[in-house]
């Protein structure tokens, strides 16, 4: 596998800033910010131009891994009078990500890229994975930008990610409304998004590896990452679809696999024993998760992934993953809900199905920290995958607006504790045997969450708007960063004495 990946992640729209202003490239959630549905973005972290201290600042932690993203919008950026049509390529931008790249390479940290989180350039409109041209608009995208890029490298482009939490995308647009969309929220849309977003991952891992091929270039890693969920049908069965023609199942034997695989994951999770807490929401989350289980044995139809299937059996390729990658927060769905909160709305409400959903669904800082979770998803996920994993996020929230109010976590947990508890479980997983390919702390800094400045998941603390200045002590006088560094060297010290008794042994 390689060297452990030790790292952080970020998001290009999150981290960079400078978009859906005057002048700037526009997204599908300028509307939103002009409207002031949403917080604007404004420079975020300003990424885009600091990254040169923010990769020196992961050295000094002894970090050996970055992720990153190329943002869609910024290299195809959407010209006023071309709605709808693909619009050209900007060189010039693609050649400052040739340029930031390489310089994370030169700080000995390995890339990881996605090609897609969340975000999508102002010109397909707003509800783009509705339609079936956006697959093979995003695959010619990821050709166009990857071959550019790498060819003004030391080295190629080794990790990928293509799409970041599809499962989510879908679920914050056509169920939670999060996410700005026109279409109105249902089955349906749900259903046309997933085959969509699927197809594209498809393509676009077909479209990578063709030119790495054609190139004479090392081949890449490539997959897509779900935000994990112990609800089978909200994660994993999105990887079961990608996998199919690997495990020879025929387009008549879809849903029986499904089905196989979705009992099997329940019997996995039950038996894992995994110590929820359960406070009185729990028992509504519980709930809502048996509802949804019984939803998708009743539901699912393959007929429903027909697009999907139609491209997916039509490659001459079967395979389209080559790691697993997970995000793990809270993903258990027992936790979905809490106790009513009248005051804690980060966003305006638009009607009251919005406001109830916001008082009764956990926020970012209500998410409960359970490492073991991550133990049983790392391994089922390797076994059953038979495939190493990769941790692409996991982080925890504070709660403190730009206006500088705070208040703390229910549980009073700081940043440094919960990664005393997740580096220790992730060297535990190592240990176990489990293939594990790295871990990437979400973030390294305080960035722009999804329409608000409010959730706070750096490692550095930012003072938005004020300044943009990475701090090492957060305002409660943790020190997150040199915490985690402590933790990595231990860690590291650790995987290698191993490594080296295993070898003696042999």
């Amino acid at each position: 596998m390689g060297e452990f990946l030790w790292g952080v992640a970020t998001s290009a729209y999150q981290a960079e800033g400078g978009y859906n202003g005057p002048g700037q490239p526009q997204t599908n959630w300028a509307a939103a910010e002009q409207r002031r549905d949403v917080a604007e973005l404004g420079t975020a972290a300003d990424f885009w131009n600091r990254y040169e201290e923010d990769f020196a600042r992961c050295r000094e932690l002894g970090l050996n891994a970055f992720r990153l993203g190329l943002e869609w919008s910024r290299i195809q950026p959407t010209k006023e009078d071309a709605r709808g049509v693909p619009p050209p390529f900007d060189y010039a931008a693609l050649d400052h990500y040739s340029v930031l790249i390489a310089a994370c390479q030169r700080h000995g940290l390995e890339p990881v890229v996605t090609l897609h989180h969340f975000v999508h350039p102002a010109w397909l409109g707003s509800d783009p994975w509705l339609e079936a041209t956006t697959a093979d608009y995003f695959a010619e995208y990821v050709r166009i930008a990857v071959g550019y890029v790498n060819e003004r490298l030391a080295r190629p482009i080794h990790w990928f990610i293509t799409i970041n939490e599809p499962n989510m995308l879908v679920l914050n647009s056509y169920l939670g409304r999060q996410f700005p969309v026109d279409h109105r929220p249902g089955f349906q849309p749900m259903m046309m998004a997933y085959n969509q977003l699927l197809r594209a991952h498809v393509l676009a891992y077909a479209a990578l590896h063709d030119l790495y091929t054609e190139r004479g270039w090392p081949a890449p890693l490539v997959t897509f990452n779900n935000y994990c969920s112990d609800v089978y049908w909200s994660d994993k069965l999105l990887l079961d679809l990608v996998c199919l023609r690997e495990r020879g199942v025929a387009r008549d034997g879809v849903e029986e696999s499904i089905c196989q695989q979705a009992h099997g994951f329940e019997a996995a999770f039950e038996a894992a024993r995994i110590p929820l807490h359960k406070d009185p929401a729990y028992y509504f989350g519980a709930l809502f998760k048996r509802l949804s289980n019984w939803v998708g044995y009743r539901r699912f139809d393959a007929a429903q992934f027909a697009p999907f299937l139609d491209t997916l059996y039509a490659q001459q390729r079967t395979r389209f993953v080559d790691y697993i990658g997970i995000d793990y927060y809270d993903p258990f769905a027992a936790h979905a809900f809490r106790l009513p909160v009248l005051w804690d709305h980060e966003f305006k409400n638009r009607s009251f199905r919005s406001w109830m959903l916001a008082t009764v669904t956990s926020k970012w800082w209500d998410w409960r920290v359970l490492p073991r979770g991550l133990h049983f998803f790392c391994q089922y996920y390797a076994e059953d995958f038979a495939r190493p994993v990769l941790i692409a996020e996991n982080g925890m929230a504070l709660r403190r607006r730009p206006d500088a109010q705070r208040r703390p976590r229910r549980d009073r947990m700081t940043r440094s504790q919960f990664l005393r508890l997740h580096v220790h479980e992730v060297a535990k997983i190592r240990a176990d045997g489990v293939p594990l390919a790295g871990y990437l702390h979400w973030s390294l800094f305080d960035n722009y969450e999804w329409g608000t400045y409010t959730p706070r998941f750096g490692l550095y603390s930012i003072d938005f708007p004020r300044s943009l200045d990475r701090c090492v002590e957060d305002p409660d006088g943790d020190r997150p960063a040199e915490t985690y560094a402590a933790l990595i060297a231990e860690a590291r010290s650790k995987m290698q004495s191993t490594s080296q008794l295993h070898a003696a042994e042999k």
